[in-house]
């Protein structure tokens, strides 16, 4: 092979591998903060305005003009911000970028904290796995565990599980739920039966409205010594969260007891 056709070959491998390189490096990339919405998704300061949802986690519902709020989700979104305050943010991607909303999905990192972590450890958000994105799955359930052991936030005494005043204006009646079909509402009821199967759980608010538990989140309810087809059948309970349609009947679906409160 001639000198020339050597050194060209050479050039090419160059050229090649520090695409690579770059390409293999590029799942971090750093952002300024315009807003934090709530305490897992933020606005960036970038030319599109992108949403970032925070990977792996699932806080507290903030209270907004047109949904209610669910307990602990103002210290979520504090906490949120102080963590990210003042500062330039790193972000991990994993396999999948984006959401089904089109929000950007990430693992964010803020002078060396990792803060999807930290504000599970702090007991304001559960542990949220959606396949494919699990990179730091082990590390996020690790900080779960703390935050159970150390009976923090989302995971102290019942006691501390206050809702917003404001959501008195979201309150309706089970009977109106079917009228809301998509939005976040308050209601009350008492829970005359409940269906289980091994996915899941459904408790019937006064023959009108079905309260869902799926199985990933019954451990939720366990943690505090609840099973919720013995506990709150025969009690009128409250509920928020959004009301969906399935086979013709209202419905919500909760994932914690923060939302499903028994009224004695």
């Amino acid at each position: 092979m001639k000198r020339t056709q050597l050194y060209y070959l050479f050039f090419i491998i160059f050229i090649l591998s520090s695409s690579y390189l770059f390409t293999r490096h590029k799942s971090f990339s750093e952002y300024e903060v315009l807003r934090v919405v709530d305490g897992d998704t933020v606005v960036l300061n970038d030319e599109s305005k992108s949403y970032l949802r925070y990977i792996g986690i699932n806080t507290p519902e903030i209270l907004t003009y047109d949904s209610p709020g669910d307990p602990f989700s103002s210290q979520a979104k504090k906490l949120n911000e102080n963590l990210l305050s003042g500062k330039k943010i790193k972000l991990e991607f994993d396999k999948e970028r984006y959401d089904q909303y089109g929000r950007m999905l990430a693992y964010v990192f803020a002078d060396g904290i990792f803060v999807n972590e930290q504000i599970v450890r702090n007991g304001l958000a559960t542990s949220l796995h959606i396949k494919p994105n699990v990179k730091y799955l082990e590390k996020i359930l690790k900080a779960e565990q703390e935050a159970k052991n150390h009976r923090r936030g989302i995971w102290s005494d019942k006691a501390n599980f206050v809702s917003p005043k404001e959501n008195k204006e979201f309150f309706i009646k089970p009977h109106q739920a079917g009228r809301y079909i998509g939005q976040r509402v308050v209601t009350a009821g008492k829970i005359t039966s409940f269906r289980k199967s091994e996915k899941v759980i459904v408790l019937k608010m006064d023959d009108d409205f079905d309260v869902v538990i799926f199985r990933n989140s019954w451990a939720n309810f366990n943690f505090f010594g609840i099973e919720p087809q013995s506990d709150y059948v025969g009690f009128p309970v409250e509920v928020i969260g959004r009301v969906k349609l399935y086979k013709g009947k209202p419905q919500i679906i909760v994932n914690h007891p923060i939302t499903l409160k028994k009224l004695l």
